[in-house]
Formats: C-alpha cells, structure tokens, sequence
C-alpha cells in the first residue's frame, strides 16, 4: 500500500492546525507548572518526569524530552500513523514551557500559593485551561504525544489475545494508575488531582474537544 506523506504530514488546512499545536502545547506546559506549584498533582506523566527531575538533578523540560524521545522510538515501531509534528511540539514544547513559566513565577517570588482557598482556586482555573490547551491540540489532528499513543498500542495488542474485547478507556486508565503509582513512589508530583486525572480527565477532553471541533469545522484525520 502506497502512503501519501505529504499529504499524511501536511494535512490541510496546515497553518491553522500548526497554530492550534503550538497554542495547546505552551499553554498545556504553562498549566503544569502552575498545578505543579499548587502541590495538588500534575497529569501522571508530568508526575513522573518531575520525580525524575528530582532524582537525576536535571530540568523537568530536559526529563520530559529524553522520556518521550524513549516512548517515541517505541511507538513508532508499532504505530508510526499517530504520530506527526504535534508528536514533536509536545515532546519538546511542554515540558520547557513548565520550565520557563516556574523561572518567570520564581522571578516574581511565586513558588506556591499559601491560602487554602486561593490555591484550590488557581488549581481549578488551571486545570480548565489545561483541558482547553488539550482540546485545541487534539483538534490540530498533527500526532498524539508518544505518551498518549502507547495505550492504543496496548489496547490492540491486548485485544488481539482475549474473546471479548476490551474498552480502550479501561486500558488508558490502567496505562495512567501504573504512571501515578510510579509517581508516588518516586517521589513525584503526584496528588489528588493526579488521581482525579486518572479517572475522568479523558472522557472530559473528549467532550470538549468535540464541542470545540464543531466551533473549528476542521475535517478530521
């Protein structure tokens, strides 16, 4: 079978989709250091790329590029078709973005919220805006993060070897628990929202990525 990869890399309209990437991914990474700052949890893998922050003495940005360029290479050996230039601006943009937005906020003499009330505040209004960031990138239709492809290549693989198959929703969701467990035993940031994450983070982007996908009219890919 022939593939086209121009038209597979360059999907129409592209300007328009590389701004909806770029968009998501640096907001996506401003809202990991801000929820990171709240010490409320960030989203699994960002809990255990800070852990290993932690523990190796290197920048999160540069954790989070040598883990997903780990994933990658994994990933493009079963299922190189998700993956695209949002593969690359995630990888690359978000976790440098957390990085520099910690630096701006420490520079400002914000390391952490110390009111209960105002914390819980800035957790939720970053963990809205962080959905929206995701709903925008997934309707850029560029590639999935190497992270976020790896639970389908489970779900398939798994699937192959059972009479009834399983949901995808249940394999993602076990895929982030074993993340989250590593977090907390690392040492990570992981927390309540981590957990809260777990469990119903990715039916909510489904919903509003597919709200916002009516508002774009973007064709899917």
């Amino acid at each position: 079978m022939k593939i086209d990869f121009k038209s597979f890399i360059f999907k129409k309209p592209f300007g328009l989709r590389m701004i909806l990437m770029l968009s998501g991914v640096v907001i996506m990474g401003i809202c990991v250091a801000i929820l990171n700052m709240t010490d409320l949890g960030v989203d699994p893998f960002a809990a255990v790329s800070y852990g290993l922050s932690d523990i190796t003495g290197i920048s999160f940005g540069t954790v989070e590029l040598i883990f997903n360029g780990i994933l990658f290479l994994i990933v493009i050996l079963f299922d190189y078709k998700r993956l695209g230039f949002g593969t690359i601006g995630n990888m690359v943009i978000v976790g440098y973005m957390a990085d520099f937005t910690t630096y701006i906020l420490g520079c400002m003499g914000i390391t952490k919220v110390e009111n209960e009330v105002v914390n819980a505040l800035v957790m939720l209004g970053a963990l809205i805006v962080f959905v929206f960031a995701v709903a925008l990138y997934v309707n850029a239709g560029l590639g999935a993060s190497a992270y976020d492809v790896l639970p389908y290549i489970i779900h398939d693989k798994v699937s192959k070897y059972l009479s009834e198959k399983i949901k995808f929703k249940y394999v993602r969701i076990a895929f982030d628990a074993v993340f989250t467990v590593v977090a907390f035993l690392i040492g990570g940031e992981a927390g309540a929202i981590t957990v809260l994450m777990v469990i119903a983070l990715g039916p909510v982007i489904e919903i509003v990525s597919k709200l916002l996908g009516r508002l774009l009219k973007l064709e899917k890919v």
